[in-house]
């Protein structure tokens, strides 16, 4: 049996790079690759390949989880990123991805799950899989928006006249979410912010 593959990556070199290695094996073919959603799309409707190797931060800003969400589980889709947080291991997860590797993984490594998830198991390292399981509570996007301005350290005042909204009402959202996490500041909430992935790390 030959495994049709899809890849979605952003990175050119390492996209056709993946491409070469992985078509120096007997049973996969790669049917195409894919630099964003909009492409993959196209590449997975007229392609239909049986399992998709997809980063998460994809080129236009784009989510890959994005097409887990609509496509899965046909095909099986492998998340292969480097971006190890415990919230995107349980969005894997629910949507419905048979797999997530690490983009240090050896390309025997890729191809074992590549041919284990076309079988129909999955592919989730056991720290993913227990990281998933673990995951905390994902933002509402609101919470998201005031989550990033307390990470660029944005007052109260500034981020209540940024988002139009009274400044009791940010201020019950932040108790709320010191509740929620656990967490005592405004310090310790935007590093569990970035720990989990919900907000970029360079904020």
């Amino acid at each position: 049996m030959t495994i049709r593959l899809a890849i979605v990556e952003d990175h050119p070199a390492l996209a056709d790079g993946l491409a070469a290695l992985l078509r120096g094996s007997t049973d996969v073919e790669v049917v195409g690759t894919a630099p964003d959603v909009q492409e993959a799309t196209a590449l997975l409707e007229r392609e239909a390949p049986d399992v998709v190797l997809c980063d998460i931060r994809l080129a236009q800003g784009d989510d890959g989880l994005d097409l887990v969400r609509r496509f899965a589980p046909s095909p099986a889709f492998i998340m292969l990123t480097v971006a190890s947080y415990p919230s995107y291991h349980a969005r894997a997860v629910d949507l419905g991805a048979r797999g997530y590797l690490s983009k240090m993984a050896s390309v025997d490594e890729i191809l074992d799950a590549i041919r284990t998830v076309a079988g129909g198991g999955s592919a989730y390292p056991n720290d993913a899989r227990r990281s998933a399981n673990d995951a905390l509570r994902i933002p509402t996007p609101r919470e998201l928006e005031i989550l990033t301005l307390v990470a660029e350290g944005i007052s109260n005042g500034e981020i209540a006249e940024r988002l139009s909204l009274r400044v009791k009402t940010v201020e019950s959202q932040l108790r709320r979410l010191f509740d929620r996490y656990d967490v005592t500041s405004r310090t310790a909430l935007a590093r569990l912010a970035t720990r989990q992935g919900w907000i970029d790390e360079d904020h």
